[in-house]
């Protein structure tokens, strides 16, 4: 018996089929995800809500020789974004991802929309939050015509698969978009609805109701789950004793903890066992290192009629080249994009000198600078959790494809970095949450034992 699991990322989307009895990969279907609305504001990053749906169909039917033996599907998504939908369940407004920086504009007391909602509800969000954006819609008066509801893509995604009109919401998801209480397992409506927004656009939680319901060919679909819990569950052997580092468009640490806890600059996400996930996020990831390659890119095009496809490779050899050279290195500071804390912050260059203002250190540099975010997170952490922690285990290309990266990891954190069996763990990881809801185990560590139990490889 087979599950599946999707991966509804920002820059890709994925398909994962999964042999229930031992975690064996049966097959894997991705594309690039190519939604993406052009902007016609610098602040506006958004997607078709309904082109991520077709992506979907078109990777499920690439799966169709093993899809007989599928019985139950799984759906991780990109998290804190939202679109809007209509009565019979159709988008009637883009999606506006985590990237969306409307929040970062300026209400009319001068504050931003982000920190205004942040003043009158007392609950930590950011731009990019889905509530955020909902407060700035209110504000704006710019409510799609018909809209009843909003939802995140995953949940668009299931309504889609089963034909249903409403959407449900996982709590993982839930407390990705703002005002959700995870004392009480509840939006916190009141707050909601003193800071001037209506309550009734948001979702009924799946509380109780985990399965959505079936696609027409009896397939059952389970609630969408953020993507950074299905990563963390696709990539660890355990849920303890674990640093799962995740270095994609953007970077984030993640630790389990089985009660519920806060700490500064962190956040505390709901995980799918009932406990929770500490987690550190950085904006700045692959695509700070993108911001070198278009500086390379740009070199290339201004002095020389050079090759320019591979420069990522060509990077990441520097990188390690600059390694084994015994000069002082670069300090780079990679917050291109801000903060989630400050999003006005710039990144910077330090510390150049004649013998280490080139290629090789400045490389090298942008990619000790978006870890150095990542420590400084780390150590936030309680202590009682870090001192368990027994291995890194890396996610996310980002790091996965990048050998000096991974090298310059394991010097910071001093601790051995593995690789979870399937490169593709969010996937991966819904496919092993829908095992778990769909019965088929009667808990995530018996679901681990099972389905992940080929040894991780070390970097």
């Amino acid at each position: 018996m087979y599950t599946a699991g999707i991966d509804i990322g920002t820059t890709s989307i994925c398909v994962v089929v999964t042999n229930i009895q031992d975690g064996s990969i049966i097959r894997i279907a991705s594309r690039a995800n190519d939604s993406e609305i052009p902007a016609t504001e610098f602040w506006e990053r958004t997607q078709n809500g309904d082109r991520i749906v077709e992506l979907v169909n078109a990777l499920l039917a690439e799966c169709q020789e093993d899809w007989t033996n599928v019985d139950a599907i799984g759906i991780a998504c990109q998290m804190h974004g939202v679109l809007y939908v209509d009565k019979e369940g159709q988008a009637v407004s883009p999606l506006f991802t985590w990237q969306d920086g409307r929040g970062d504009l300026h209400y009319a007391s001068g504050q931003t929309y982000a920190a205004t909602l942040n003043d009158r509800t007392g609950y930590p969000v950011n731009t990019g939050f889905g509530l955020v954006t909902h407060f700035y819609m209110t504000q704006q008066d710019e409510i799609p015509m018909g809209a009843v509801k909003l939802c995140t893509i995953g949940d668009y995604v299931a309504m889609k698969l089963c034909g249903e009109a409403a959407p449900f919401m996982d709590r993982t998801n839930a407390a990705s978009i703002g005002l959700y209480s995870l004392e009480t397992g509840r939006f916190d409506n009141e707050k909601l609805s003193a800071a001037g927004m209506d309550a009734s656009f948001l979702p009924e939680l799946a509380t109780d109701r985990q399965l959505i319901g079936e696609t027409a060919d009896g397939k059952k679909v389970v609630c969408a789950i953020g993507d950074n819990q299905a990563s963390f569950l696709g990539a660890v052997p355990t849920f303890e004793s674990n640093l799962l580092v995740n270095v994609g468009t953007g970077s984030q640490v993640s630790v389990y903890s089985p009660s519920f806890m806060q700490s500064p600059m962190l956040e505390t996400r709901p995980f799918i066992d009932g406990g929770y996930l500490l987690v550190g996020a950085s904006l700045s990831g692959g695509k700070s290192y993108e911001v070198l390659e278009q500086f390379f890119r740009s070199v290339l095009g201004a002095f020389a009629e050079a090759e320019e496809n591979r420069l990522y490779e060509a990077m990441n050899r520097l990188a390690e080249e600059a390694m084994t050279e015994a000069v002082p290195p670069l300090r780079v500071g990679t917050q291109f994009y801000g903060t989630r804390e400050h999003p006005e912050a710039t990144g910077f260059i330090q510390g150049i000198r004649a013998d280490n203002f080139n290629a090789k250190q400045l490389t090298a540099g942008f990619l000790h600078g978006i870890l150095d975010e990542l420590v400084g997170c780390t150590q936030q952490f309680p202590t009682h959790i870090v001192d368990k922690l027994a291995r890194l285990v890396a996610s996310g290309n980002g790091l996965r494809k990048n050998a000096a990266m991974q090298h310059i990891a394991q010097l910071k954190w001093q601790l051995p970095l593995t690789f979870g069996k399937v490169e593709e763990e969010a996937a991966f990881g819904a496919a092993i949450h829908a095992a778990v809801v769909t019965g088929y185990f009667r808990n995530y560590e018996e679901a681990l034992q099972r389905m992940q139990r080929s040894d991780s490889h070390e970097a």
